[in-house]
């Protein structure tokens, strides 16, 4: 069991977790990672179209192509998981 803790405004946060290595927990903790990672790739789709400035889209656009690999390798992941629990 690990502890994390972190801190946010005032307050330390504690969290607990284990590791784990059964595949099913392991694609269970993939797909809230994936969940996770493709609502923050809405949220800066949806700044990106607010913003006019041309350099500050480019670099947001360039940080939306830098997400959509890392959730492209965060399903490959979860497809292997998937793969070793369902044959």
């Amino acid at each position: 069991m690990c502890k994390v803790v972190t801190s946010e405004g005032d307050f330390e946060h504690e969290h607990h977790h284990s590791h784990v290595d059964d595949p099913l927990e392991i694609a269970e903790l993939l797909r809230e990672t994936l969940a996770d990672e493709l609502d923050s790739m809405s949220g800066l789709a949806g700044t990106w179209h607010m913003i006019e400035d041309e350099v500050i889209k480019n670099k947001l656009m360039e940080t939306l192509r830098s997400k959509q690999k890392t959730i492209s390798l965060l399903y490959e992941a979860l497809q292997e998981s998937e793969k070793k629990v369902w044959g």
